[in-house]
């Protein structure tokens, strides 16, 4: 599965929780585990393309999301890291 495949399944998983910290800690998780993953086949002997512009994209937009939907939502509140 490519990074970015994590993140965009890690952002439907975090839309899918009932509160808004809990899709908070999904995202972030499911984005630590993306840039990992990116690490992990940049450095490796196979051929990689980067996807780290796309993931850093990714991620703003499923924070945008996240606050459409839960807007009173604090992004530095010590409850939302995962």
């Amino acid at each position: 599965m490519k990074p970015s495949t994590r993140l965009k399944s890690g952002l439907k998983r975090a839309m899918r929780r009932r509160y808004g910290y809990a899709a908070l800690r999904t995202f972030r998780d499911a984005l630590g585990r993306a840039v990992a993953d990116h690490l992990e086949r940049s450095t490796g002997p196979r051929p990689y393309v980067s996807e780290a512009d796309q993931l850093y994209a990714l991620y703003w937009r499923g924070l945008k999301q996240i606050q459409r939907r839960w807007p009173r939502l604090s992004l530095t509140d010590v409850r939302a890291e995962p």
